[in-house]
């Protein structure tokens, strides 16, 4: 069967109208228990780091949901949310995000770490080079484009970067003095207080990054995404 012209000029009314249905019954369902599938995604360091209290409590609330959680970089996750491939992202903000309801969790201070071991290092001398590797994840990572972003803008060199997948493979080898990061203080909150890992100046005052839960403006938020959300905003409420 194939569609008129005058048809195909209802399709673009059909289809909202059948989101706005979407919407509706999802409304319908606010009270009742959450079930069915969630898919969230989220940054590494707020899923190692900030996402167990959440998992915590939206486990206790909604024990029928199937929980989907992949942990993504933070670009892909703003796209996966645009194009309905994950129904709740946790992530830091990255821009062109206009078509996303976001919830701010705030801002995250960053902070340079190295080993106490560390000599002849400065990384707020202009013009300076810094005989040692800066260690970090993919070129992606907001942090680490804040990080070189930085470097440039100094005329700061360093001898290498050295790519690594987790950051917990990354904080390991920071602690064996192999070379610097530059990281969540959340995420090496441990290893500085136990004095592990120790903080190199990088300025007078700490970058930061804002974290964010978000879903997009135009997705029905379901008992389990609104359960979930409430969790999210609870647990760094908590800290």
């Amino acid at each position: 069967m194939c569609l008129t012209r005058e048809g195909k000029k209802l399709l673009p009314h059909i289809y909202e109208l059948t989101r706005v249905m979407d919407t509706l019954r999802e409304a319908a369902k606010k009270e009742s228990d959450p079930d069915g599938e969630l898919r969230v995604v989220s940054g590494e360091t707020l899923l190692s780091y900030r996402m167990p209290q959440v998992l915590q409590r939206f486990r206790q609330r909604a024990p029928k949901v199937r929980l989907s959680l992949q942990s993504l970089n933070c670009y892909v996750i703003r796209d996966a949310l645009l194009n309905d491939e994950a129904d709740v992202g946790v992530f830091y903000r990255v821009g062109n995000d206009d078509a996303l309801n976001r919830r701010e969790l705030g801002e995250q201070s960053l902070v340079l770490v190295a080993s106490p071991q560390i000599a002849d290092v400065d990384f707020t001398e202009p013009g300076r080079h810094n005989a040692c590797s800066f260690i970090i994840n993919e070129p992606q990572c907001v942090f680490r484009q804040i990080f070189e972003s930085t470097l440039r803008q100094r005329r700061i060199t360093v001898e290498n970067t050295i790519e690594l997948i987790s950051i917990e493979s990354i904080k390991r080898c920071v602690a064996a003095n192999i070379g610097v990061s530059y990281l969540p203080r959340f995420a090496v909150a441990k290893e500085l207080e136990c004095g592990e890992l120790i903080e190199l100046p990088f300025g007078e005052q700490s970058q930061t990054i804002a974290a964010m839960c978000a879903h997009h403006a135009g997705k029905a938020v379901s008992p389990a995404m609104h359960t979930f959300i409430q969790c999210v905003e609870e647990s760094f409420v908590a800290g």
